[in-house]
C-alpha cells in the first residue's frame, strides 16, 4: 500500500535536507582536510572538480532511472551513497582516493536533488512551482545545520567528528525512507531513450534549461565571489564580508516561503519575470553603490528574488512532461550544474585580467540574460493557452509518449 502523501513529501524533504548539509561540506572541512592528508592548494582544487564531475554525471544518470526503476530506489541508494561517502572521508589520506569520494559524494547528492523535485513535483501535479518552492526551503534548513552546528565539532573532535555526525543525520533519513512505499514508476521498462531525445528535441524543454544555466551559474557566482568582492571593492575585511553574505540564504529561505504562498494567487511565469527582473536591477546596485550598507541591502533584496526562479522552473518544466518527469528535470539540473562550471569560472577570468567591478558585469549579464529567458518562457505559456482555447490543447504541452 502506497505511504500517505504525507509522508511522501516528508521523504522529499528530508531527501533535500541531506544535500543541503552536504552542498558546502567539502569547503567547509576542506582547510583541516588539506592538513591532515598533506595535500597543496592545487591538489585540493581537484576535489572540486571531482564533485562537480559527480554532480553531473548523476544527474543525468538519476533522471533515467527515476523514470524506470521508480523514486525510492533513487532516493534510498543516494542518501546511501553519501553516508558511504562520509564515512570513507575519515578512512583515508590518499589523494586518488579522496578524489572518488568526491566524485561520489557530489554523485549521491545530485541525484538527491533530481529525485526529490521529481517525487514533489509529481505528488502536487496542480501546484508543481509552489511545492517545489517548499521543497527547496528545506534545502536551505540543511544548509545552515552544518555550518552553523556541525562544523564547530571540528575544535574537539576534528574532521571525524563532522562527518560521522552528518552520516548520523543521513542515516536517520535513510531508515525513514526506507519506511515508505511509493509510486511505482509512470513508465517503467516501456521508458527509453527514444524518449530523452523528444524531450532535447523540444523547444519547450531548452527554454527553461537555459534559465536553470544562467540560474545557477549566477547564484554560484555569488557564493563563490561575492566576499571577495567585498572586500576589494567596498574594503570591507573578511569577516565583515562573510556575515553580509550570510544574509543571502536567509534571504532564499524567505524568499521561498512567500513564493510558496504566492503561487496560489498568481501565475508562475510573470512572477518568473519579476523575480529575474529585481535579481537583475539589485545585482547592478551593488556594482554601481560605494555604500557597504546599499549593498548588504541589494544583497539581501537579491536573495528574496531570487529565491523563486530554481524551484519555480523545475515545476514548470515538469508539468510540461509529466509522464517523463525524472529524465526532464535530470537533463534540466545538469544543465545548471554545467552553468556553475561556465559562468563562476569567467568570473575569475575577467578579474584576473582587469578588476572585480569589471568581473561583476559577468554577474549583472548573467542575471539580466535570465530576464529575456523568462519573458520567452511566458510566451510559450500564452501561445499554449492560446492554442488551447482554440481547441489545440493536444499540441500546446508538450507530453513524452
Amino acid at each position: 500500500m502506497i505511504s500517505s502523501p504525507r509522508r511522501l513529501m516528508w521523504a522529499g524533504f528530508l531527501g533535500i535536507f541531506v544535500w543541503g548539509s552536504i552542498a558546502g561540506l567539502l569547503g567547509a572541512i576542506l582547510p583541516s582536510l588539506r592538513e591532515r592528508a598533506g595535500i597543496s592548494l592545487a591538489e585540493s582544487g581537484g576535489l572540486f572538480v571531482a564533485l562537480s564531475s559527480g554532480l553531473v554525471v548523476a544527474s543525468l544518470l538519476a533522471g533515467f532511472l527515476l523514470d524506470t526503476v521508480g523514486k525510492k530506489k533513487v532516493l534510498c541508494s543516494a542518501v546511501a551513497l553519501v553516508i558511504v561517502s562520509l564515512l570513507a572521508f575519515e578512512l583515508t589520506n590518499a589523494l586518488a582516493a579522496l578524489l572518488l569520494i568526491a566524485f561520489t559524494l557530489g554523485a549521491g547528492g545530485s541525484a538527491l536533488v533530481t529525485a526529490a523535485h521529481a517525487l514533489i513535483a509529481d505528488l502536487n501535479p496542480e501546484h508543481r512551482a509552489g511545492a517545489l518552492n517548499l521543497l527547496d526551503f528545506f534545502f536551505g534548513v540543511g544548509a545552515f545545520v552544518t555550518p552553523f552546528l556541525l562544523v564547530p565539532l571540528q575544535k574537539t573532535g576534528g574532521v571525524g567528528a563532522v562527518l560521522f555526525a552528518l552520516a548520523a543525520l543521513a542515516t536517520a533519513v535513510l531508515c525513514y525512507l526506507l519506511s515508505v512505499t511509493m509510486p511505482a514508476p509512470a513508465r517503467g521498462r516501456e521508458h527509453s531513450f527514444a524518449d530523452q531525445a523528444a524531450i532535447l528535441g523540444s523547444l519547450q524543454f531548452w527554454v527553461p534549461a537555459a534559465l536553470l544555466f544562467l540560474y545557477v551559474g549566477t547564484e554560484q557566482s555569488v557564493w563563490d565571489w561575492q566576499v571577495t568582492y567585498f572586500m576589494k571593492q567596498l574594503q570591507m575585511d573578511n569577516i565583515e564580508a562573510a556575515r553580509v553574505l550570510s544574509i543571502f540564504p536567509i534571504a532564499i529561505m524567505i524568499g521561498r516561503l512567500l513564493t510558496n504562498v504566492l503561487l496560489r494567487r498568481v501565475a508562475p511565469q510573470p512572477l518568473l519575470v519579476a523575480s529575474a527582473s529585481g535579481a537583475a536591477l539589485c545585482f547592478g546596485l551593488i556594482l554601481t553603490t560605494h555604500d557597504a550598507r546599499a549593498a548588504s541591502a541589494a544583497l539581501f533584496v537579491a536573495g528574496l528574488f531570487m529565491a523563486s526562479v530554481f524551484p519555480t522552473t523545475l515545476g514548470i518544466l515538469s508539468g510540461r512532461f509529466p509522464h517523463a518527469s525524472g529524465t526532464a528535470l535530470g537533463l534540466a539540473i545538469t544543465g545548471g550544474w554545467l552553468g556553475s562550471v561556465a559562468i563562476s569560472p569567467s568570473f575569475g577570468f575577467v578579474a584576473q585580467r582587469s578588476d572585480f567591478g569589471a568581473a561583476y558585469l559577468v554577474v549583472v549579464a548573467s542575471a539580466t540574460a535570465m530576464v529575456g529567458v523568462t519573458l520567452a518562457l511566458w510566451r510559450q505559456g500564452r501561445v499554449a493557452e492560446r492554442a488551447s482555447a482554440k481547441g489545440g490543447a493536444a499540441g500546446s504541452t508538450v507530453e513524452v509518449s
